[in-house]
């Protein structure tokens, strides 16, 4: 594992709330280099936060790689208990 991604992995079980924000968006741009494993287990385990920076951040995370495998997520929305917030920010442009 990476030390990006370790740090990543560590962050997104933080109870700080900008660290565990930090670790959903870490992949924002990363197009087909993104770890998609990765970012549907964190929103996943994120789904239920009740901060609206986390749960904007889901949907954010979502929405940029939807651009690039716009199946996945929308397997992951349908399959996941996400908050409304995160789901229409998730699939806005699909």
């Amino acid at each position: 594992m990476s030390e990006k991604a370790g740090l990543a992995a560590t962050f997104s079980q933080s109870d700080e709330l900008w660290l565990t924000r930090t670790a959903i968006l870490h992949q924002l741009r990363y197009k087909g280099a993104t770890d998609a494993a990765r970012l549907f287990r964190y929103c996943a385990d994120r789904a239920d936060h009740r901060d609206f920076f986390i749960r904007k951040a889901i949907g954010w995370a979502l929405r940029e790689y939807a651009y690039t495998d716009p199946a996945a997520v929308r397997k992951f929305v349908e399959q996941t208990d996400l908050s409304g917030l995160s789901r229409r920010e998730a699939l806005k442009h699909l």
